[in-house]
């Protein structure tokens, strides 16, 4: 029996399968396609051809556009899959396109959890419009040496964060100053977050942590020691493929 776990996030979907004794098969992500029903049919036949005997479980935005035996909360399948990974920690702090969340487990199982306000500038589409805007690559971006920046935007609103970016680059600021000022915003605002828990390390995950030197970046915003654990931006499909019927 194959376990796949999979996870319909906004801008990207998540693939991971195990095997019976819980040994990683493969992982893999591509971007969140438009028309999810019929795309999820040719990825469920092709998958079906690979692994006759499946059992599949999704989460995420379009979790229930994939042909699964269940569908599951993000929120519990971070849970399940950050326990498996790191269960010397129970808090984390997920960055995610649309949203952030912070959540706290009891060896796997969901105890609470706190998401941010509606708001683009708090996620990691910011980040993505951003560099959009400047013709930059995300694999570009390196934080690793980086200070708490000189140029800060003012608004919390991504809408007139982005007019400030705009009146910005008028002004002939750096783009690579404008990318730290805006995941200086992202995090800023995660950080308010953090201010409803009690801890001492934090995992943090999603699509932000592959970003080269944010740990040391999110250490010094935070104060508190950030962990990254292998598979980190996969936890959610980890999780999902840990369920069992």
């Amino acid at each position: 029996m194959y376990y796949i776990g999979i996870d319909v996030g906004s801008t990207y979907t998540k693939v991971c399968i195990l095997d019976s004794n819980y040994a990683m098969i493969d992982l893999y992500s591509y971007s969140t396609p438009i028309g999810q029903k019929d795309y999820f049919e040719n990825v469920m036949s092709e998958l079906k051809k690979k692994y006759p005997e499946l059992q599949i479980v999704s989460c995420g935005y379009g979790k229930s556009n994939v042909m699964a035996v269940k569908a599951i909360s993000e929120l519990t399948a971070l849970a399940c899959g950050s326990n498996f990974i790191c269960p010397e920690v129970n808090t984390i702090l997920d960055i995610g396109g649309q949203d952030t969340k912070i959540i706290v487990h009891e060896e796997g199982r969901l105890k609470e959890f706190f998401v941010n306000d509606k708001c683009a500038a708090g996620c990691g589409m910011f980040l993505k419009n951003t560099l959009n805007m400047l013709g930059k690559k995300f694999e570009e971006i390196d934080i690793t040496e980086s200070e708490e920046p000189e140029v800060k935007l003012s608004s919390t609103c991504a809408v007139f964060a982005q007019s400030e970016i705009v009146g910005l680059l008028a002004k002939d600021c750096e783009p690579d100053e404008i990318i730290r000022a805006v995941i200086w915003q992202i995090l800023q605002q995660a950080k308010a977050l953090l201010l409803k828990v009690e801890c001492q390390d934090l995992i943090l995950s999603g699509g932000l942590t592959k970003l080269k030197g944010i740990e040391t970046y999110a250490e010094m915003i935070f104060k508190r020691k950030i962990i990254i654990p292998e598979y980190s931006s996969y936890m959610s499909a980890l999780g999902c493929a840990l369920q069992r019927k």
